[in-house]
């Protein structure tokens, strides 16, 4: 199995509800993206994907959220952005766009800060 990652980044601001701390009150993050990639086989160039084709379709979603307030924005005006439930909604779109019979997104690793992360998958 040949597991391909791609590391990208945005700034956004958020609070998150029902959270009895300091996260709950407005603040910022300048969140960092990794997306894994896995496929058992290679095309002609011997590639799983083109690591622009891995990042172009990673920037479509993050160009929704980068310098914006996330709880005004479909779906984290409902749902929690919290980074889990950010590292899902990254998962799950970034495998609309990439995901093949050959191709399929693997993992989605969401830092909020340099030392604190979540990992999403299936």
């Amino acid at each position: 199995m040949f597991v391909l990652k791609i590391v990208t980044d945005f700034a956004s601001a958020h609070f998150l509800r029902n959270y009895h701390g300091d996260c709950a009150r407005l603040h910022g993050h300048n969140w960092q993206v990794e997306v894994l990639i896995e496929s058992e086989v290679l095309n002609v160039a011997g590639m799983t994907i083109d690591f622009r084709d891995v990042k172009k379709q990673t920037k479509a979603i993050i160009k929704r959220f980068d310098h914006r307030y996330l709880n005004d924005i479909p779906p984290f005006d409902e749902v929690n952005p919290t980074a889990e439930n950010i590292a899902q909604y990254f998962f799950k779109e970034v495998g609309k766009l990439i995901n093949n019979q050959d191709v399929r997104v693997c993992e989605v690793v969401i830092w909020e800060t340099p030392r604190a992360s979540v990992a999403y998958s299936e």
